[in-house]
């Protein structure tokens, strides 16, 4: 038995002459509200407990799991790019090893300048 149905009866026993919880059960909102009670997890940071602050602990959260994601590889497109060390990445399927951002592969004001870089090779095309 699946986890709403298993609820659904502890439920019914225990109010057995609501007929509300029933009529929520056999419509599937009693799982919905229990799925939602849950608090959210505290991701990485978790481990430092009450220590370093709540601003900090939920930047270094946000940064490990931004390092962690899947990047995509510059060079075949596959998503197997692993970080090697502070600012090397490297592909596990075509071994491409690239600088980067040291917990990106690619950081903002590189790719401003990327960009930069192509608009300007584009309108020295288009002039020529």
């Amino acid at each position: 038995m699946d986890r709403r149905g298993e609820w659904c009866q502890r439920a019914w026993h225990v109010a057995a002459d609501d007929r509300l919880v029933g009529l929520m059960c056999a419509l599937g909102l009693v799982f919905d509200i229990m799925a939602s009670k849950g608090s959210s997890g505290t991701g990485s940071a978790g481990r430092f407990g009450a220590r370093y602050g709540r601003v900090a602990r939920r930047r270094v959260s946000e940064i490990e799991s931004d390092t962690n994601a899947d990047h995509t590889c510059p060079d075949c497109g596959s998503d197997a790019v692993d970080r090697k060390g502070t600012g090397i990445w490297q592909c596990g399927k075509c071994d491409y090893k690239f600088a980067g951002g040291a917990y990106r592969p690619a950081t903002p004001g590189g790719e401003a300048v990327t960009r930069s870089i192509r608009t300007a090779l584009s309108e020295d095309e288009s002039e020529a």
